[in-house]
């Protein structure tokens, strides 16, 4: 049986589901023109949805280790790596 590939929505989507109780799907439902011009909304997403510290940190080690399971590399090589895809994937923390 072959196994699904990690992708960046399912990044987005654990960090979305588990802090905001929502999805991409959800949200491009909510607001089509995020998706129609995604570059214009980029900033409006990810303020809208930001997540405290310690909710990051928690996401970041998943992230890690997801990215250790897909790609068969170890937690080093993983970190060293997975820059940016985590640029593109990780949730904005809230400045307290």
């Amino acid at each position: 049986m072959k196994r699904n590939k990690l992708t960046e929505d399912d990044c987005l989507n654990w960090w979305l589901r588990k802090y905001h109780d929502t999805d991409l799907a959800t949200i491009i439902k909510e607001h089509p023109e995020w998706e129609a011009e995604p570059e214009k909304h980029t900033v409006d997403f990810y303020s809208t949805y930001m997540v405290t510290q310690e909710e990051h940190d928690e996401w970041h080690e998943w992230f890690i280790k997801a990215f250790m399971k897909e790609f068969g590399v170890g937690k080093k090589r993983a970190k060293r790596h997975s820059g940016f895809t985590y640029l593109n994937v990780a949730p904005s923390i809230k400045l307290t």
